[in-house]
């Protein structure tokens, strides 16, 4: 049988981890990024796709931090403490915040469909 309840079962697995990144940006922030690395930390080898989505959402989590972060230093530095600082650094996080949004529903579509995430393939 091709859809057997192992594979659904691998499948819900794999949603979980990007339900959490998902709600990590969008609603439960230090929460769910908690929640999210210790998933990633504690899932074992036996499911490989929960495992690779789990650790995707971390290093995402984890990327897009850094980022903003980094964008806002910079722009700091730039523009010191003026309005141009504030409107480059709202647009910047807004940008990057939809962005990694975004890639969250991809990654959320591709575990519904017990796909492996597409970025990034290197840590899977």
């Amino acid at each position: 049988m091709r859809y057997s309840a192992n594979r659904k079962n691998e499948v819900e697995g794999a949603i979980m981890p990007v339900v959490w990144y998902l709600l990590n940006l969008l609603v439960l922030p230090i929460i769910s990024f908690a929640v999210l690395v210790w998933i990633a930390m504690n899932t074992d080898q036996s499911r490989p796709l929960r495992r690779a989505h789990a650790r995707a959402g971390a290093c995402m989590s984890v990327l897009g931090a850094f980022l903003i972060i980094s964008g806002v230093a910079v722009s700091w530095a730039i523009y010191g403490n003026t309005g141009q600082f504030w409107t480059a650094a709202i647009v910047w996080a807004i940008v990057l915040h939809t962005s990694f949004v975004l890639w969250g529903m991809i990654a959320l579509a591709q575990a519904i469909g017990g796909k492996r995430p597409y970025f990034p393939r290197r840590l899977m």
